[in-house]
């Protein structure tokens, strides 16, 4: 299985999601080609007038890109290509601001192209990554349950994207750390469901 883990961590070693997501490498069951994206690293390239431009004129308006329009489009073009030839997705991150940090929106931005990811049919969108598994390890300070729940946009968001992608198998790992008294506890339970989800998925 080819899995892509995107990741944005910028507590680094202090990061309470890459316990979460060293958990999930280390207790995966078979053999893998595991390829990863930090986007800290390699920060993804936001659309511009050129590249928005390049993107409208190939993607929606069927026509050939000059060399400049190519060039400028590539970089989303990469990841784009990693992400859809990926079996299974991994995107660990912190929750800021009650959403997904920008640079995971921009990331987004670039591999939701029309005619790779999902393309219109009689006007409707309909996804192509049906066959794609997803898996959303995140932690945040607070707990937002119940009357709550709303102010939880990173789940709001990528269910959103995920089911306009056509992506099926998707689930969402949490753990919230702002309690010191409760955080041992929410990240046992998170990495018990990690384990769940190896085996549900039989990875």
């Amino acid at each position: 299985m080819n899995i892509l883990i995107v990741k944005y961590l910028p507590s680094g070693s202090k990061s309470n999601t890459l316990g979460l997501l060293n958990h999930f490498t280390e207790n995966l069951n078979s053999k893998h080609t595991i390829t990863e994206v930090d986007l800290l690293k390699s920060p993804p390239k936001y659309f511009d007038e050129l590249t928005l431009g390049a993107y409208a004129k190939r993607n929606f308006g069927e026509m050939e890109l000059d060399s400049k329009e190519s060039e400028a489009i590539k970089p989303l073009d990469d990841l784009n290509e990693q992400f859809v030839n990926a079996d299974l997705i991994v995107l660990a991150l912190p929750m800021h601001n009650f959403s997904l940090p920008g640079i995971v929106k921009v990331y987004l931005d670039a591999i939701m192209q029309s005619g790779k990811v999902f393309r219109y049919e009689n006007g409707t969108p309909v996804g192509l990554m049906d066959k794609m598994k997803f898996v959303t390890l995140y932690t945040s300070a607070g707990k937002y349950l119940g009357d709550y729940e709303f102010l939880d946009n990173v789940k709001t968001l990528l269910k959103i994207e995920l089911d306009f992608m056509g992506i099926k198998e998707y689930d969402f790992v949490h753990a919230s750390s702002g309690n010191p008294d409760s955080i041992e506890l929410e990240v046992t339970n998170a990495k018990q469901k990690i384990d769940s989800i190896i085996q549900k998925w039989s990875l």
